[in-house]
């Protein structure tokens, strides 16, 4: 399909889309019928997408592997970021239970001393019967003390048996917990080798793949082709985000996005080597957004508050994540290695929802960042400022 007719494709779409929206905010949705509505939108888009590829040609058997590769990445990532929390808490858990087990030997070790000292003390009464030593006294009132002392006496000796016996107990219960754990941390850190073994293997695939596509790419001359269909691609996603949002309340408890231009942070600490509105390489575009340099695997932060509306894969843009502020304002998070949130998932500002990569067939790692008012791009530098690796909010 030419751009021409994309563009009136598109617009045809966002007309009726704006419709149905319309409709739709005649009444006030509950949180069920706003989740459905977010997994609508997102069934919508899923098709959208389909459709849009399907009139621009399929998918390449390369750009379809890359994406499955990427996705599995992301997916693995996930996968050993999970087991490492699990592994931490079993050896957070293990700790403590170490920390039980040390206190329960040294109550052992004390109450076997106080026993041991009981034992001595019967001994040194001559160890002579009961009723003897009883008979043996003159006074009554010797007597009477003697019957007091030997009550006592047993049933301090018959408590401390029942607390050694209680502490030889709790012990064994720690130490079965204690066996228990490592089995888990065993199978853990055996599932996270797995995991590790995986992401090698795709990381693998996915540089082949990508080497096969560059010289496709390169034999074709199709590259800035390619671009202005990925960018067209984004732009008509992006109208129906806008359109789909627009029936779904805006986040109250957050502070307004416009009250917080310029005292946000930008997503993740790196330098921004691409600047908004400047020429790319290929001079036929503009950059929408900023490109900031930064490590593979680098955290990335959610600038505000407000809820993911989409997460996936897209051609171009690799794993690219966009939330949605309210009041017309989303921002946009491309070339991810991993994605850490889901479609309808709400997130606030300083929350962990990327890390860094070179998704989308990106040469170099870093983070694509676009802020959208309305559906147009707006300077992110004019809203965020430089984050210090310190900061995570």
């Amino acid at each position: 399909m030419r751009p021409i007719q994309l563009t009136k494709f598109i617009l045809l779409f966002v007309l009726f889309a704006t419709h149905t929206s319309l409709y739709a905010q005649a009444s006030s949705p509950d949180p069920i019928e706003v989740q459905q509505k977010l997994e609508a939108l997102e069934t919508e888009i899923a098709k959208f997408r389909e459709l849009l590829e399907s009139t621009e040609g399929q998918k390449s058997s390369l750009e379809q592997n890359l994406e499955n590769n990427e996705k599995k990445i992301s997916e693995i990532l996930n996968n050993i970021r999970l087991l490492q929390n699990d592994l931490k808490k079993t050896q957070q858990n293990l700790s403590s239970l170490g920390d039980q087990q040390n206190d329960l030997v040294d109550s052992q070790r004390e109450q076997q001393s106080l026993i041991s000292s009981q034992i001595r003390a019967s001994y040194e009464l001559g160890n002579q019967p009961y009723v003897k030593v009883m008979l043996n006294q003159q006074d009554p009132n010797q007597i009477s003390r003697m019957l007091a002392y030997y009550d006592h006496f047993n049933k301090a000796r018959i408590n401390q048996i029942e607390t050694y016996e209680a502490t030889i107990e709790d012990l064994a219960v720690v130490e079965g917990e204690i066996l228990i754990e490592n089995q888990q941390l065993k199978q853990r850190q055996l599932k996270l080798q797995s995991q590790e073994a995986g992401l090698r293997s795709a990381q693998q695939e996915k540089r082949k793949t990508l080497a096969g596509l560059n010289t496709e790419i390169k034999k074709t001359g199709s590259e800035i082709k390619l671009k202005l269909a990925d960018r067209e691609q984004l732009e008509a996603i992006l109208s129906r985000i806008t359109v789909g949002v627009a029936s779904i309340p805006s986040p109250k408890q957050s502070k307004p996005f416009l009250s917080v231009k310029g005292k946000m942070l930008l997503p993740v600490a790196g330098k921004v080597s691409h600047r908004f509105g400047t020429r790319r390489s290929d001079g036929k575009q503009k950059w929408n957004g900023v490109f900031i340099d930064a490590a593979e695997g680098d955290p990335i932060y959610s600038i505000h508050y407000g809820r993911v509306v989409f997460s996936d894969w897209l051609r171009g843009f690799g794993l690219l994540l966009i939330i949605n502020h309210g009041e017309g304002y989303m921002s946009l998070y491309g070339h991810n290695q991993v994605l850490y949130r889901q479609t309808g998932d709400w997130v606030a500002a300083g929350d962990l929802i990327a890390n860094v990569g070179n998704s989308g067939g990106q040469s170099k790692s870093g983070l694509y960042f676009e802020i959208r008012n309305a559906g147009k791009p707006s300077n992110p530098q004019q809203w965020c400022q430089i984050r210090s690796q310190a900061k995570a909010a």
